[in-house]
């Protein structure tokens, strides 16, 4: 079944958005692949990781991540419903491929399928 694995805070200020979660959380957020990417993992305790990004246009917003193990048959499915694809497919480097859509609320979701 799918399940929620990854959340992506897009800010429109990486550096103050690290600082506020790790004062407030404790967060550590990383660089991964660049300083405009930042990686808050949960390690070995409870939860997902966050990703902490610049948002496209600046405005802020949360996006869950989904895990499928059939993204292009989800991208299907996500149509046929009513949705909209934002994001096609791509592929990350050690991560597998991703996609973003919006359900018919127009609330953004993105997909994820491992490698």
């Amino acid at each position: 079944m799918p399940y929620i694995n990854y959340v992506e805070i897009n800010v429109g200020d990486v550096p103050a958005a690290r600082k506020f979660y790790k004062e407030v959380f404790g967060w550590d957020p990383q660089p991964w692949g660049g300083d405009d990417y930042l990686v808050a993992a949960h390690g070995d305790e409870p939860g997902v990781d966050a990703g902490i990004t610049q948002s496209p246009d600046g405005e802020p917003v949360t996006v869950a991540v989904i895990t499928v193990d059939d993204l292009d048959g989800y991208l299907a499915k996500v149509l046929v419903a009513g949705g909209d694809i934002l994001v096609p497919k791509f592929h990350i480097d050690g991560v597998g491929h991703a996609a973003y859509f919006a359900d018919t609320n127009g609330v953004m979701i993105g997909l994820h399928q491992p490698d």
